[in-house]
């Protein structure tokens, strides 16, 4: 508290010096010449009076009077030869011309001329009263004291919105990922403790997502070790070649569930590590379509479909994301339909909407919202019927916020569930990173 402080205070006042000093001889300058007709206006009659008094009698008698005249004033009258006075030269023309003016550049001497004579009239130095410099000193004390007292407030809020965040920092540090810094809106530290809740918030997600993940490890891959184990084990036993044949296909699907597992899973880690920037081209959606839903193998009960418009259909989009978006949500939608599965794309309201159908059991209201978080695992038939490790579709909302667009699951025409990938087909002006949910 201290330190700043004195700190800030520091800095202000030799700030405030500096300018002083620096603009003091620019001050000086400019109001010479009010100076100059203020000591004018003020010693005119003075002047005027005593030049007529020299001007009525002898020059032999002036110093007589002068003497008496010095009696009665705190500063010295003298008179001086023409050719000996000095003046600036600035004033050496109404000087001539029989004005009063300063006999140096302080002010501190007077001087006029005596009409009809070889000899000028001075006045000065002119005494400056002891009391104004006791009162400029004090006024001078008095305003580094107030100015004190604001400095001191504003340090004091400081330090209380400092020690806020280094203590929400400290608390952090030692595992607190819920402490968080406080601020008053109005505080000179209310960005920081934004970015700092900011960062801390994204960090308490990293931290929360990497457990789940470490979970959700041991939880997925507990189920197909075991039947790997019992498989092999019947193996070992099987007395006939058709038993260990069925035995190791079960082993078979088991590794490939695992294998698809670890690929969803580094997927998922992938984009959480390092989001990266979706690369935006223009393509033709209907073409690039069609591809993707040939490439996709239907099977014998679920009948694949795909409804498109005949015209190209131009559309900004990152094929490498685009595509593992569009496969998951058909692999998705085939996993779930009982026998058909429907794949259309429009074009409305400058956004491209890709629609994902099928009959399968669908997807309840509730749960509409939450089956896009990572991990999350459905208690319906849908979810535990085809598997799933609910990392999909969370990838899925993340190549579509990094379109700019959204995902979103509803009731299908069909009877199950309709997934809508929609996202701008405008080139974008920047790229953007896929954003971590």
């Amino acid at each position: 508290m201290k330190r700043i402080f004195f700190t800030i205070y520091a800095l202000i006042v030799c700030s405030l010096l500096a300018i002083a000093l620096g603009l003091t001889p620019i001050a000086d300058h400019l109001m010479k010449g009010a100076e100059v007709e203020e000591e004018r206006s003020e010693f005119r009659g003075i002047f005027s009076l005593i030049v007529a008094d020299l001007i009525s009698m002898p020059e032999s008698s002036w110093q007589g009077f002068l003497n008496d005249l010095n009696q009665s004033f705190d500063y010295p009258i003298t008179v001086e030869r023409n050719k000996t006075v000095r003046l600036p030269e600035t004033y050496r023309g109404a000087y001539d011309e029989g004005q009063i003016v300063p006999g140096n550049e302080d002010v501190e001497i007077l001087v006029q001329k005596i009409p009809g004579s070889h000899y000028s009239l001075c006045m000065g130095p002119l005494p400056e009263p002891e009391n104004i410099r006791i009162i400029e000193s004090l006024m001078v004390v008095v305003a580094f004291v107030i100015l004190a007292i604001p400095v001191f407030v504003w340090s004091l809020f400081l330090w209380r919105d400092l020690s806020r965040l280094e203590e929400a920092a400290r608390s952090f540090g030692r595992g607190d990922f819920s402490s968080r810094a406080r601020a008053s809106r109005f505080s000179s530290l209310a960005h920081l403790k934004l970015t700092f809740n900011a960062m801390a918030d994204r960090i308490e997600k990293l931290i929360a997502s990497h457990k789940e993940l470490t979970n959700a490890v041991s939880h997925e891959l507990r189920t197909p070790l075991s039947r790997i184990r019992f498989g092999m084990e019947m193996v070992k036993t099987g007395r006939t070649h058709e038993e260990q044949s069925r035995y190791f296909s079960g082993i078979e699907r088991d590794v490939g569930e695992i294998e698809t597992l670890v690929e969803e899973m580094l997927t998922y880690a992938r984009f959480d590590r390092d989001p990266g920037r979706v690369e935006t081209e223009a393509h033709d959606m209907v073409a690039w379509l069609r591809y993707l839903v040939a490439c996709e193998e239907a099977n014998d009960k679920v009948r694949l479909d795909l409804a498109a418009p005949e015209a190209p259909l131009e559309s900004w989009f990152d094929p490498q994301y685009m595509a593992w978006a569009v496969r998951n949500l058909i692999r998705n939608a085939m996993g779930h339909a009982a026998s058909r599965v429907s794949v259309s794309v429009v074009n409305t309201d400058r956004m491209v909407r890709i629609l994902v159908d099928d009959d399968g059991p669908g997807i309840a209201e509730a749960n509409r919202v939450r089956i896009f978080e990572p991990f999350a695992r459905l208690d319906n038939s849908r979810n535990r019927k085809s598997g799933g490790y609910g990392l999909g579709l969370s990838i899925v909302k993340r190549i579509a916020v990094a379109h700019k667009g959204t995902v979103t699951v509803d009731d299908s025409p069909l009877g199950g569930a309709r997934f809508t990938l929609s996202w701008p087909g405008t080139p974008p002006e920047t790229a953007s990173p896929v954003q971590p949910l």
